[in-house]
């Protein structure tokens, strides 16, 4: 009787212990949930900002949303007017159960003639990101180094219409680009900063990806490679991304 008591006695610390630890794990979960101050006005959900905060590596990171398409106007002055000299970016793409974007270490830097074309690097650091629909948890997309580039019309320009492009190998001609954003596709200055060119190259993607492929395997992350954004935000990063 009294070994049997023993064993229950024993069974209930440990259930106990058990239940204590899960308690104690499901505690921290939640106050870092409470602990996370979603930016003012932002799109994101709080899943989504922990998420995008462990994709930066960095705790102290703090963002603050400068613009967002359904707040402040969907045509390229908008979102210049709104970004202006930011510095580092994050830019936020909707479409439909897709979550994706990119992240800039530099901001719009404009030409100086406003029919121009500004084509810049941003220090070796630039990267694509997926919040939601193509990979189980947030994920980076890591853009090879040698095509990390910025290129931003002017306000006036008719490159392409004016419009920003992020990542990929600037090539002039028939031949497309390699892993990278357009926002504003036009041969004019942009109607609509949502309409959208994107494709990352398969061998760019990281393992899991459950997304949209086009006839050569390459990703597409907002289901096609044209396509009309529900929602483009901007995010200015206020600490540190590393």
């Amino acid at each position: 009787m009294t070994r049997h008591c023993r064993c229950a006695a024993l069974l209930m610390v440990t259930v106990s212990l058990v239940v204590s630890a899960a308690a104690l794990c499901v505690y921290f979960f939640h106050l870092r949930r409470v602990e996370v101050s979603l930016p003012e006005g932002t799109s994101l959900s709080v899943a989504e900002y922990e998420g995008l905060l462990d994709l930066m590596g960095n705790d102290r990171t703090e963002l603050t949303s400068v613009y967002r398409s359904s707040v402040h106007g969907t045509i390229y002055d908008d979102l210049l007017d709104s970004v202006g000299d930011a510095e580092p970016l994050v830019f936020v793409i909707r479409k439909d159960k897709y979550v994706f974007g990119a992240f800039s270490n530099c901001g719009l830097e404009l030409p100086d003639d406003p029919t121009g074309v500004h084509h810049y690097d941003c220090d070796f650091d630039l990267w694509w990101f997926s919040l939601a629909g193509h990979f189980e948890q947030p994920t980076k997309i890591d853009i090879p180094r040698l095509v990390q580039h910025v290129i931003v019309a002017g306000r006036e320009g008719s490159w392409y219409g004016a419009n920003m492009y992020i990542g990929g190998y600037l090539v002039l001609g028939d031949d497309e680009n390699s892993d990278n954003l357009w926002l504003g596709v036009s041969g004019r200055p942009a109607a609509d900063i949502r309409s959208c060119y994107q494709y990352t190259y398969s061998r760019d993607v990281p393992a899991g990806y459950m997304g949209v492929r086009d006839s050569d395997d390459d990703a597409l992350l907002g289901g096609s490679k044209y396509f009309h954004a529900d929602e483009i935000e901007v995010l200015h990063v206020m600490g540190n991304s590393r």
